[in-house]
C-alpha cells in the first residue's frame, strides 16, 4: 500500500511539472486573464435588456445576478449588453395530449463594446437548456418552471463568461500590429 501511495505521489509531481513546463495557464487564473497590468472580465459593465414577457425578465435577473457574482458590478472600459429570453417546449406528450416532461431554454444574444468609443467588440449568442419533470400538481410545474429558470440562466451566464473569457485570451495571444 505504501509503494501505492509513493508511486501515485510521484506520478502526480511529475503531471503538474509537465504541465507548467508546456506553457499550461488555467482560463481564469488571474496570469491568464490580466491584460495591460487588469482584468479585462472586471473591467466589464453588464446592461441587461429586458425581454419581452414575465419569464425572460426572470431569466434576465438570474443571467445579470450571475454575471455579478463572477465579474462584479463595474463602470468598466467595456460594456456587455445582454438579452435574454425564455422558452418552455414540450416533451414527452402522452395519449391525451397532457405533457410528461418540458424542455426549458435560456438564450442570451450579447453584444461586447468599448464604452469609450462605442466600437463593437464582439457579439453572439450562448444558449443553455434544461429538462424537467411535470408533475400532476399545476403548482409543482410551475415551481418546477422556476427552478429550471433560475438553473438554466446561471449556465447561460457561465457560458458567456467562458465565451468573454476566450474573446479577451485570443485578444491577448494574437499578433502585435506594426
Amino acid at each position: 500500500m505504501r509503494k501505492f501511495a509513493i508511486l501515485t505521489a510521484a506520478f502526480l509531481s511529475l503531471g503538474v511539472l509537465g504541465l507548467s513546463a508546456c506553457g499550461f495557464t488555467p482560463m481564469h487564473s488571474p496570469q491568464a486573464l490580466s491584460f495591460d497590468g487588469a482584468q479585462p472580465l472586471q473591467m466589464i459593465t453588464v446592461d441587461m435588456k429586458d425581454g419581452k414577457d414575465v419569464n425572460d425578465k426572470e431569466a434576465g435577473f438570474f443571467v445579470l445576478q450571475r454575471l455579478r457574482d463572477r465579474v462584479g458590478t463595474n463602470s468598466g472600459k467595456y460594456t456587455l449588453t445582454v438579452t435574454p429570453s425564455w422558452r418552455r417546449g414540450r416533451l414527452g406528450i402522452s395519449a391525451n395530449d397532457v405533457a410528461s416532461r418540458y424542455d426549458g431554454t435560456v438564450t442570451a444574444n450579447y453584444t461586447l463594446t468599448e464604452t469609450k468609443t462605442g466600437n463593437i467588440l464582439d457579439r453572439g449568442r450562448v444558449t443553455a437548456v434544461s429538462t424537467f419533470a411535470a408533475s400532476s400538481d399545476p403548482y409543482g410545474v410551475i415551481a418546477s418552471n422556476d427552478n429550471a429558470i433560475q438553473t438554466t440562466a446561471a449556465e447561460a451566464a457561465d457560458r458567456l463568461i467562458i465565451k468573454l473569457a476566450g474573446y479577451f485570451s485570443d485578444l491577448k495571444d494574437a499578433p502585435e500590429a506594426e
